[in-house]
């Protein structure tokens, strides 16, 4: 029997951006081997995670992805991603379009309950007539969607998870081997991923640091608050204002009217 959910972090609410989509090929083509007759479509559904974002099976445990009725087997469950792009997904052939429902699983920890989410199966060229020139010289369609999920109030051990650095691992990349070294595993780029709010922004090519290209720190975060803070003020001072000018309104309003009826 699994253990029971730890407490829950009341007023918390952490989210999740993710992606949701297809790709598709013309047939024949070497990724789809001996297709059934009359299929002319290979295509791809996936839920897959954010380009250098967390890694999605720290809070996506599996995926069931329902099909068409005709298809064998319609209804598939995807337990585990696959370890080059981190994508709960299946592959198939047809010929038609259709709509895919997806029910998004989360681990026991977490004491959430399956979300539902739905994808239409794309396999014709959309968009421009750029657009569509280009994906038939590739012979390449992809439609993708980004989704969030939010988690109201979490469980302790989940918020645990969803907030580690490790997270972020599955983004490392081999970096040489010495002879009788083990090798080294290291982000690409400037700035390593992270969980957290760097104190300060990296200081911009213009030499502007703070929310520079909407660069998001603790510093930036604590001068918005401090922003709103005094927003508040100001604005609150106004109702008041406003408030005291509505009440003199209706007292000279009232004396108005006593003075009309005394002369009447």
């Amino acid at each position: 029997m699994p253990a029971a959910p730890s407490k829950r972090l009341r007023g918390q609410k952490i989210a999740r951006n993710f992606i949701i989509g297809n790709s598709a090929v013309q047939l024949p083509h070497p990724l789809f081997i001996d297709p059934p007759s009359g299929h002319t479509k290979g295509w791809r559904v996936y839920v897959r995670p954010l380009p250098n974002g967390p890694d999605i099976t720290t809070w996506l445990k599996k995926v069931q992805f329902k099909l068409h009725h005709t298809y064998a087997d319609a209804s598939r469950t995807i337990e585990s991603a696959n370890v080059k792009d981190g994508c709960f997904e299946i592959q198939e052939t047809g010929y038609g379009e259709f709509g895919v429902e997806l029910r998004l699983y989360f681990p026991t920890e977490s004491g959430e309950k399956a979300q539902y989410r739905e994808h239409y199966l794309v396999l014709t060229y959309w968009g421009s007539p750029e657009q569509q020139a280009a994906q038939e010289a590739k012979n390449w369609i992809v439609s993708e969607r980004v989704e969030t999920i939010e988690f109201n109030e979490p469980t302790v051990d989940f918020a645990k998870t969803l907030t580690s650095e490790e997270q972020f691992n599955w983004l490392k990349v081999k970096k040489g081997r010495g002879k009788g070294k083990k090798p080294e595993y290291v982000f690409e780029g400037e700035i390593d991923p992270s969980a957290l709010l760097p104190e300060r922004a990296p200081e911009g090519k213009d030499g502007s640091g703070m929310g520079a290209g909407a660069a998001w720190s603790q510093r930036y975060e604590r001068q918005v608050i401090s922003q709103l803070t005094s927003s508040e003020k100001i604005l609150q001072g106004m109702i008041e204002e406003e408030q005291g000018k509505m009440e003199e309104r209706k007292r000279r309003m009232e004396e108005l009217g006593r003075a009309v009826k005394l002369k009447g």
